[in-house]
């Protein structure tokens, strides 16, 4: 990629980056381009108050969106370090003399929240083996049915429980939502209908209908049919909640999503546990953690997705 110049060349990384996973699809970061350096900084506008109110699964996303940019600098070249200092991430570039043709690089614009149901199928052992962690991080992988993952899945159920009868949390979900074409149009991110398998209403109508359907029994329904269609959960955790360690859970969460998407795996996030700070001392003690849980993915087999998540342009 001689012919580019940094600038350029740093576009195109950032492009890469932004498909990183973000709570509700808030996409809460900001970049910044100087000479040989790129600069990931938390936008706070788009913090989840209610729900992440530690800032936990933002920084998270930063990590993620950190990941997919070094991911994508060694495809096209780059050999890559970072900073975490004062509050951002200073990503620095350094040439090496040949381009690399990477799995994970051809995964990040695939990669995706599976909704539903998986569709089946027990993931061979030795394709969740061998997991990429970042210091500070661990990934704990058990399979569906054992102990360990019955009392994840009851921890889903309370957390349900608890979160949709917060009608502060309601609130903020709903005012993430995108209802219709116009509506995604406006904004670029946010959870969509299309994505989510809606169908388009007019916002009011919208907010009207899922408001109905936000609530304890139904969604622990759904959640009851994903979790028993799922064949692994995956517990991601840090050794001390600290901005550092997040970003680091990111680039190991981001590592592995991207690993599985290559192999042909799905995923959908399940973070109850870990969001309200109850649940998460007792998931950490249940389990038998050293680590504090920080996510929950369900993975299984699923089919293609129709639709993807919409990406704000962010130059």
């Amino acid at each position: 990629m001689e012919h580019l110049s940094f600038l350029e060349l740093a576009k195109i990384l950032i492009s890469f980056a932004i498909c990183a996973p973000s709570g509700h699809n808030s996409q809460p970061w900001t970049f910044q381009i100087t000479e040989n350096q790129i600069i990931i900084s938390p936008d706070f506008n788009k913090r989840l108050e209610v729900v992440d109110g530690s800032n936990r699964e933002l920084f998270i996303s930063l990590g993620c969106a950190l990941q997919n940019l070094q991911t994508a600098a060694t495809h096209y070249g780059y050999n890559s370090d970072y900073v975490y200092k004062e509050g951002k991430i200073y990503v620095n570039f350094y040439q090496q003399d040949n381009c690399e043709e990477d799995t994970l690089f051809n995964a990040i614009k695939q990669r995706h929240t599976h909704r539903g149901e998986f569709t089946g199928g027990i993931i061979p052992d030795e394709l969740l083996q061998n997991i990429k962690t970042e210091e500070n991080t661990n990934v704990l992988v058990v399979k569906a049915g054992e102990p360990s993952a019955e009392i994840i899945c009851a921890k889903i159920s309370e957390g349900n429980t608890i979160q949709m009868s917060d009608t502060a949390f309601k609130r903020e979900l709903i005012s993430w939502m995108r209802f219709n074409k116009k509506h995604i149009e406006e904004t670029h991110n946010g959870l969509c209908y299309n994505v989510l398998g809606f169908p388009a209403t007019p916002k009011p109508l919208g907010k009207k209908i899922v408001g109905m359907f936000l609530n304890p029994k139904a969604q622990n329904k759904t959640d009851d049919g994903v979790n028993a269609s799922a064949s692994h959960f995956a517990v991601f955790s840090v050794k001390e909640n600290t901005e550092e360690n997040w970003i680091a859970l990111g680039k190991t969460l981001e590592t592995f999503l991207l690993r599985i998407t290559a192999e042909g795996l799905a995923y959908s996030f399940s973070n109850q546990p870990c969001e309200i700070p109850q649940l998460n001392a007792e998931t950490k003690s249940q389990l038998n953690m050293e680590y504090y849980p920080s996510v929950i993915i369900r993975l299984g087999y699923g089919a293609a997705p129709k639709h993807l998540a919409p990406r704000e342009n962010v130059f």
